[in-house]
């Protein structure tokens, strides 16, 4: 069951054509990336759109809960 995005995603942002600014703005949200697939696919019921399986595989792994790849290691 997905988590409702009202009051977590802006009203602004409630409309089909605002999809790319939703998943910035999940992207860039603290927390668990479960959680934020949840307010992804409760967004897309909402106004009417489907997310596939990469961008909900997108947003899942930019959640708090993941860590990041590495940085390469400095020349001296």
């Amino acid at each position: 069951m997905s988590k409702s995005p009202t009051g977590i995603i802006p009203e602004a942002l409630m409309f089909p054509a605002k999809k790319a600014l939703v998943i910035q703005f999940l992207k860039e949200l603290p927390v668990h990336g479960d959680d934020k697939v949840d307010l992804l696919v409760g967004w897309a019921r909402m106004v009417g759109v489907t997310v596939n399986s990469s961008t909900r595989r997108a947003v899942r792994f930019s959640g708090t809960d993941r860590t990041p790849f590495p940085s390469p290691p400095t020349a001296p």
